[in-house]
């Protein structure tokens, strides 16, 4: 995986957030926090280092960012690689990266791990094909989404008419 990605990781510790800073704070949690200041000013894969489950997630984000000492942050080493692609393969490898997580109470990734996970990479063609297709799914996905909110809030709505004895 050396030759096709550069890893590095945050510096800071995961208190460091501020509620309403600047700046995304990437710590190994689901969830998204902020931070006034940056470290980070690129297009990178998040990739939370640990966790007590070996749950791990990846994100993507371009512009200035930090992040919690144990979150790789992980740029492509190579100018025809699909960052996009590069976050797909790597989300197919997190069943991997469980199982081969190292520790007791809190499951940790090591740059041993994650140097020797195998992938395939398509050429360019096909990457630029894959970032097509994936960005049409996530647009029609967000559509979706919308419309199922949307459908419930008018399911809801009807119910409480009804209930009220308006219909």
């Amino acid at each position: 995986m050396q030759s096709l990605v550069n890893f590095t990781t945050g510096k800071l510790d995961s208190n460091a957030a501020v509620p309403g800073g600047k700046h995304p704070f990437f710590t190994c949690s689901r969830e998204n926090f902020e931070i006034d200041t940056f470290a980070f000013d690129c297009e990178a894969l998040l990739l939370a280092g640990n966790n007590a489950s070996a749950d791990y997630s990846v994100k993507y984000y371009k512009g200035k960012f930090n992040a919690y000492q144990r979150t790789y942050v992980i740029t492509m080493a190579r100018d025809n690689l699909s960052i996009r692609y590069m976050q797909y393969a790597l989300e197919m490898k997190l069943k991997d990266m469980k199982r081969l997580s190292k520790g007791t109470n809190t499951k940790y990734l090591t740059l041993g791990i994650l140097n020797e996970l195998k992938f395939q990479v398509p050429d360019e063609g096909t990457q630029a094909k894959f970032e097509e297709v994936k960005g049409s799914l996530e647009c029609n996905k967000a559509r979706h989404d919308n419309a199922l909110l949307l459908a419930e809030d008018n399911f809801n709505s009807l119910v409480q008419r009804a209930f009220r004895g308006e219909l």
